[in-house]
């Protein structure tokens, strides 16, 4: 009993403090605020997300912002805090999410070659990176757009026709149905108009001389050229390969008999419809329908003529 009186007094006065000693300071539990700007200036290092979080919600300190937080946990000072857990943060208004524009991209990314193959780079199929494409050129007015004469503006045509009579008095009239040719060449000075001038030659009658010496009968034939000195033609104004056109003219006839008389000189005129094909830049068939009359010896007379005719233009 008394040793364990003796135990128990030592025990006392080796815990207590001397008589007339200093009173043993308490442990201070440094506040949020406090430990924040510790660690701001360096002085400390700074508590962990669960602690300030502690300290926010038991109300000593406001939350600190997501960048303080996420910073030190990148410099090993504590975890990096959960997601909900930051968003909740911002969301109170203790702290700000960072801008799009402050977010720093990859300093080892590439930038988009565009000359890479079509396999790989900005032009790979499936690829996420697909280059820009250049703005659109501004417009243009149609009126600026120059345009090429593809008719061209020359022409010279070498025609082939059928001759028959309608009515009128001979010799202005031809009496049989001929063959013949001739050719024709302008200027066309618009799309729509031109000017030009022809030659034609065909069969105009035929003459059966009968010999009384011998059995036997001698054909001649008369012929009649016209040359139309000048003639106006107009085209329709369509788009295309095909020009339908109507023109009027006139100019000098000249009538040799089949019988032996001297050549007769006279008047034409004439006027014509048709259309004309183009079968190259440069090239056109045309086929086309005549009515001429002609003053010969004191008489008038009437024909028609179906022409075909290849032109070359220039």
């Amino acid at each position: 009993m008394i040793f364990s009186l003796s135990l128990v007094a030592t025990l006392f006065s080796i815990s207590s403090p001397p008589a007339g000693g200093p009173e043993p300071e308490p442990i201070a539990v440094p506040s949020p605020e406090q430990v924040q700007g510790e660690a701001e200036s360096g002085a400390g290092p700074v508590p962990p997300p669960e602690q300030v979080q502690g300290a926010a919600e038991s109300g000593a300190g406001p939350v600190p912002p997501p960048e303080q937080v996420q910073g030190a946990a990148e410099s090993g000072a504590g975890p990096v805090p959960p997601p909900e857990q930051v968003q909740s943060a911002a969301e109170s208004g203790a702290g700000a999410m960072p801008p799009p524009g402050q977010v720093q991209p990859r300093s080892n990314a590439k930038p988009p070659d565009p000359r890479a193959r079509p396999s790989e780079g900005v032009y790979a199929v499936g690829s996420s990176g697909v280059a820009p494409l250049p703005p659109a050129p501004p417009p243009v007015p149609p009126s600026t757009i120059p345009r090429g004469s593809w008719r061209g503006d020359g022409w010279l045509s070498l025609r082939l026709h059928v001759v028959g009579p309608l009515y009128g008095e001979v010799p202005g009239r031809p009496t049989v149905i001929s063959l013949g040719g001739g050719a024709e060449g302008g200027w066309r000075i618009r799309q729509w108009i031109a000017v030009g001038a022809g030659f034609a030659r065909q069969p105009h009658e035929v003459y059966r001389d009968k010999i009384a010496e011998a059995p036997a009968v001698i054909t001649r034939r008369g012929h009649l050229s016209t040359w139309d000195v000048a003639f106006l033609r107009l085209y329709a104004p369509v788009r295309g390969r095909i020009d339908p056109y109507l023109d009027v003219g006139g100019g000098v006839a000249f009538f040799d008999p089949a019988r032996n008389q001297p050549i007769l000189l006279g008047g034409t005129v004439r006027a014509s419809i048709g259309i004309e094909a183009w079968v190259t830049r440069n090239t056109t068939l045309g086929i086309g329908g005549l009515y001429r009359a002609n003053f010969v010896d004191d008489s008038i007379g009437h024909a028609w003529q179906a022409t075909l005719d290849l032109g070359l233009h220039w």
